[in-house]
């Protein structure tokens, strides 16, 4: 009925113009019935966009570091014409224009073709920002591209930092049975959730959810995979750029964290409720140094079990088609992510294994870069496999011939590329570069499709298997082959002593 409803909005809202801006623009509204009521959009020529939905309640007030609840339900129609504000975080300036934050932020957007004769798959990305940032309103993660190649494309926002990630026996009192902290985490899942009960409306298949994400959104897709609280909400998983180390602490660590931020704010835990998000926000500023006070996954028995790598050791993970894969670009990330012994051991055969890496600062970051990202995605990669699901590992070594060459310390490169707004915040792409985008939305979206990458026309991908061949896209050429990095990562995985 809900499509239904879609498809009777697109005929009459096709026609109907609201003004002589709308019209001269090509843009028209549009309208979907959600669980929560009735929502209209903007059509930009051939895609629709609804923007800035509730998915959940506002998390504020006693709502805070408490699990999600349903967003309310509406008599009047939404306005779904505009982002809603990021939740709270350091910096308002991230993006090309200011942002609004807000702690009322749990909201989610969507991406969908302006008219379909089949129901789509659906995408759904989960944004990176260490934890501590980031907006699925982000001009990065525009869907109208891959919207275009015929699937439904969701992003959404999520709690950040301390009001995401802290938790606590007396923050989550009356509501400890669910777990302590991963307030972030479980946005994620509320999302999803509404994803499965709502996409129908926009044209999106409920069955056919593939999630996708970079950095540390990437690792939610991980952590997401091994949650048993997330069963049966995607079928397919792209992991971009995943960290996977130690992405979870124990509960003893959570409770300090939570003690110490507490001290800093000079309150007790029970009054944090009470403090202005601002003031929160700048005490986890002062507070990011310490390791141990970085937002993070908390081990509570309820939606985080164990560390992920343990998980999928143990074959704890969702058995379903996976796309993974790293960028070969010498991100450098904090010194502090790997152990000095091992860095200083791996420098010293750097000439062998770095033979392009003539300073020791260059070779430094090449090392941490392939300990934290690349050998960890190996790893996960041959694991997920040998548990029987279809496995397709690729690395991402293609410098744009135009724009500005990758800035040190900057990762998930291949976003631009996968999205199709290679314009954003870097300028001038070449044709070249727009190919080599078309053909990794090609790859992506026959995933999310069918499973399985490999079309028409395209150079074929094989899944990971004894050989570990992946997909190499460089400027030389998009070919499948053996890892070119197989030495150095068999070094790092020796020296790990993973079992």
């Amino acid at each position: 009925m809900r499509r239904l409803c879609w498809f009777l909005a697109f005929a009459t809202g096709a026609f109907l113009m609201f003004g002589t801006d709308l019209h001269a623009q090509g843009e028209r509204f549009v309208f979907a019935l959600t669980r929560e009521g009735q929502a209209y959009g903007i059509a930009y020529f051939d895609v629709a966009k609804f923007m800035g939905i509730p998915y959940a309640a506002p998390p504020i007030g006693p709502a805070r570091w408490r699990a999600p609840t349903k967003a309310p339900q509406r008599a009047e129609i939404f306005a779904a014409n505009k982002f809603g504000p990021s939740c709270p975080q350091a910096s308002e300036q991230t993006f090309e224009a200011a942002i609004r934050n807000s702690e009322d932020c749990l909201t989610i957007n969507i991406f969908t073709p302006a008219r379909m004769d089949e129901t789509l798959p659906v995408m759904v990305w989960i944004h990176g920002g260490g934890l501590i940032s980031g907006t699925g309103g982000d001009p990065l993660y525009d869907g109208s591209t891959l919207a275009r190649d015929g699937v439904v494309v969701v992003t959404f926002n999520y709690r950040l930092g301390a009001l995401g990630w802290l938790g606590s026996a007396i923050l989550s009192k009356d509501d400890e049975a669910d777990g302590i902290g991963n307030y972030g985490m479980k946005d994620q899942i509320a999302a999803l959730r509404w994803v499965h009960d709502n996409v129908s409306a926009f044209g999106g298949d409920p069955n056919n959810v593939t999630i996708f994400g970079s950095s540390s959104g990437a690792n939610a897709v991980a952590m997401l995979m091994t949650s048993r609280r997330a069963t049966g909400l995607f079928q397919k998983a792209i992991i971009q750029s995943a960290s996977f180390r130690e992405l979870a602490r124990d509960r003893s660590a959570a409770e300090s964290a939570v003690q110490a931020f507490a001290q800093a704010l000079g309150v007790s835990q029970v009054q944090m409720r009470q403090s202005a998000p601002q003031k929160i926000v700048a005490v986890q500023e002062k507070l990011a140094e310490d390791p141990g006070l970085r937002p993070a996954y908390t081990i509570d028995g309820s939606y985080v079990d164990e560390q992920f790598e343990d998980a999928i050791r143990a074959g704890h993970e969702q058995h379903i088609p996976l796309l993974i894969g790293s960028n070969a670009f010498p991100y450098s990330p904090n010194a502090q992510s790997m152990p000095a012994a091992l860095l200083q051991k791996l420098l010293q055969i750097t000439a062998r294994l770095y033979p392009d890496s003539s300073r020791p600062k260059d070779a430094a970051a090449r090392i941490r870069a392939d300990w934290v990202f690349s050998e960890p995605t190996r790893f996960v990669a041959r694991t997920h496999a040998d548990h029987g699901s279809a496995t397709y590992r690729y690395l991402f070594d293609y410098v744009p011939e135009t724009a500005e060459p990758p800035e040190e310390g900057e990762e998930g490169q291949e976003i631009r590329f996968v999205f199709g707004t290679l314009g954003v915040r870097s300028g001038l792409y070449s044709h070249k570069d727009r190919e080599i985008s078309k053909t990794m939305r090609t790859y992506w979206t026959n995933f999310a499709k069918h499973g399985d990458p490999n079309g028409s026309g395209m150079p074929a991908w094989r899944p990971q298997s004894v050989r570990d061949d992946l997909l190499l896209i460089s400027n030389s050429a998009v070919t499948c082959g053996p890892d070119p990095m197989h030495e150095r990562f068999d070094l790092i995985e020796h020296l790990t002593s993973r079992p």
